[in-house]
């Protein structure tokens, strides 16, 4: 049975992660939008930046998206030359999605001020040993 009760620190914690990630949210958005790019679109580009390419079940997985969603976030990103797809030599089911210099280049206009932001508005108001215990933290939530 689910203990159905909550202690005062359960609660401020959980408020406490709520009204931060929802406040980092909305403040990444923003500075998303600027560059035309949704967190989701944002989030392909990125993990294409260091694999170059990758199958898009494995960018699903990765990113916790439907199928359905990625491929909808593909082809938006596909339609403006970002990225490519392309069925797999190995698996003929398999799709394989590409950065595209054009994908490499609005990153690299986008990065600096998203890091900046992601640095402004969490990683400097956390110690490192509070960061390290946020990581494993949301680690063992995110593996759930």
């Amino acid at each position: 049975m689910v203990d159905q009760q909550i202690s005062r620190d359960e609660l401020s914690a959980y408020f406490a992660l709520r009204a931060a990630g929802d406040r980092l949210q909305r403040a990444v958005a923003t500075q998303l939008r600027e560059h035309g790019l949704t967190e989701a679109q944002f989030t392909v580009l990125a993990q294409l930046q260091d694999a170059g390419e990758l199958r898009m079940s494995d960018l699903a997985q990765v990113l916790v998206a439907s199928k359905n969603g990625l491929t909808y976030q593909a082809t938006q990103l596909e339609n403006r030359g970002l990225v490519s797809r392309r069925t797999s030599e190995e698996d003929a089911r398999a799709v394989i999605i590409r950065l595209e210099p054009a994908g490499a280049e609005l990153l690299a206009k986008v990065l600096p001020g998203h890091i900046a932001l992601v640095r402004e508005a969490f990683l400097d108001r956390v110690s490192a040993s509070e960061l390290a215990a946020i990581s494993r933290g949301l680690a063992k939530v995110a593996a759930n």
